[in-house]
């Protein structure tokens, strides 16, 4: 971690620093990464501070051009404010403290951030809790944490001891949050207007939050998060501004490699995987996770899941795994769930065709690594899980029945399921074909019954003067909806397993008494 002068003059204000040469919006980027003892004679480097003793300097003394120093003493006026150097002059006052002391007192000021820095990447690197980042961020501020998602809820906090805060309970996730007053009260701050503009850090003082408040945006990430620094121990001064930016970047990270950020959250996360284990969920709160996602219920959705031969078990390599392809197909949530790597697809807001989608995985199904199964198209989340025993199934079927494939389309395998399982592990609306749905749904919309056409088509075995018929239309009528049912369904209904797999369906339908969505 590299620091610069305003740190270290802030850390030693005991001993009344002042600062001299270059004007300070020339050197507020952290450029220090330790002290040494200043020699003309030897090279110096711009990224090391220069410890110097004042009864040193005399007037015959040359400043050198674009370092940094620290001078231990009073100088008199030798050193110019005018200097291209930056410098930043300890006044000993009535310390009894040698030239050693004050070098020391500088060492221990790297060390202090060195050993801060040390601490915060071997947590990221190892995975830690985010509540274990967040303490160790404490220390370096001084100041209680807090992360706070796009809506305000508590992500992560490192201290419970603030009493002032206002929080209320999410009643749809059971997450702490702030109140909608405290909300509005920060977002019409003046502060916080002028700096959401530029997505800077801002200031938000005692008089609109609870707490004189740095709220520093960790970017990045496509669901957008706050740092909040909260003034009770330490004043919040510009170096803390300093730190909140280093710090926002050491959060980045942490939530990359733990699949927090590009959108990417833990609550949602653990919602889909809820909804795997057949947990009965409201309505109500579905939509509150979905819109989180800015998806709806009512979108056409895929799930693919990939299974693998060969598995690395290092948190790491699934994050990478994951962000891939969350960055390949757009409008995608990737995520680990009984060691297959899962992604649903929002093929309504991504603007894909199913092959669209299964074509742009393709990358990452590589020979002996990945095997995929391939759900239907779905749009209800409370059925999610029938959709992910729809993958798992494609890939029991297809690695039996085609084992030199690597992609397996539930679709191509149904009639292969149901000779095995029936309707014993997937509800039997789920095993209809995906034409019967969209039929079903196209005639509950538009007033039609084209459902019944197809069924007796298919029951005079593709004759349509008997089907005419049998329905009392035209046979012109007749051609113009079967051509709007071929334009719905996109099948090869001159196929005989087609033809079966939809009888099937109107059967599942009939004998079980279900319709092909659930009302």
């Amino acid at each position: 971690m590299k620091i610069n002068l305003d740190i270290i003059a802030e850390e030693l204000s005991a001993f009344s620093p002042r600062r001299a040469g270059r004007k300070k919006s020339d050197t507020t980027a952290p450029n220090l990464q330790g002290v040494g003892l200043y020699h003309s004679q030897s090279s110096l480097s711009p990224e090391i501070c220069y410890a110097v003793d004042a009864d040193s300097i005399s007037d015959s003394f040359s400043c050198p051009f674009g370092i940094t120093l620290a001078v231990v003493g009073n100088t008199a006026g030798l050193l110019p404010d005018t200097a291209d150097a930056d410098i930043l002059i300890l006044d000993r006052g009535d310390a009894q403290c040698t030239f050693s002391d004050m070098f020391n007192a500088l060492n221990s000021v790297f060390l202090k951030y060195q050993a801060i820095d040390t601490r915060l990447s071997s947590a990221v690197m190892k995975n830690a809790p985010l509540q274990e980042i967040l303490k160790i961020g404490e220390a370096l501020f001084g100041n209680p944490l807090i992360l706070f998602d796009k809506n305000y809820c508590i992500l992560g906090e490192a201290d419970s001891r603030l009493e002032k805060l206002e929080l209320v309970c999410d009643k749809w996730s059971d997450s702490k949050m702030l109140s909608i007053d405290t909300v509005n009260a920060i977002k019409t701050s003046p502060e916080y207007r002028r700096a959401s503009e530029s997505s800077d850090i801002c200031f938000v003082s005692e008089e609109y939050f609870a707490y004189n408040t740095l709220f520093a945006p960790v970017e990045g990430s496509g669901s957008p998060l706050t740092l909040a620094v909260m003034e009770t121990n330490c004043p919040l001064t510009r170096v803390q501004r300093q730190l909140a930016l280093y710090f926002s970047g050491i959060l980045r990270l942490a939530l990359g490699r733990n699949h927090l950020s590009s959108g990417h959250s833990l609550r949602f996360e653990d919602f889909l995987k809820e909804l795997l284990y057949d947990t009965q969920i409201e309505q109500a709160v579905i939509d509150r996770y979905l819109l989180a996602m800015n998806w709806k219920n009512g979108d056409n959705y895929l799930l693919v899941t990939f299974q693998t031969n060969r598995f690395d078990k290092i948190n790491s390599i699934y994050n990478n795994i994951c962000g891939n392809i969350e960055k390949q197909i757009p409008e995608s949530f990737a995520f680990y769930f009984e060691d297959n790597l899962l992604t649903v697809i929002n093929l309504d807001q991504a603007r894909l065709t199913k092959t669209d989608a299964v074509h742009m995985l393709s990358i990452f199904l590589r020979e002996g690594l990945f095997h995929a199964g391939i759900s239907y198209i779905f749009f209800d989340f409370s059925t999610f899980s029938s959709y992910y025993k729809q993958t798992l199934g494609a890939l029991e079927m297809g690695e039996k029945y085609s084992p030199h494939e690597w992609c397996y389309d539930f679709e191509d395998y149904v009639l292969h399921y149901f000779m095995h399982y029936g309707t014993s592990r997937i509800d039997g609306r789920h095993l209809c074909h995906p034409g019967v749905v969209q039929l079903y749904i196209y005639d509950s919309k538009n007033k039609t019954n084209l459902l019944e056409t197809l069924r007796a088509y298919l029951d005079c075995g593709g004759n349509a003067v008997l089907t005419a018929q049998k329905l009392y239309i035209h046979r012109n009528t007749l051609y113009q909806r079967l051509k709007k049912i071929n334009g719905i369904i996109h099948t090869n209904l001159d196929n005989a397993n087609v033809r079966l797999f939809i009888m099937m369906s109107y059967t599942f339908v009939d004998l079980l008494g279900l319709t092909p969505v659930e009302s």
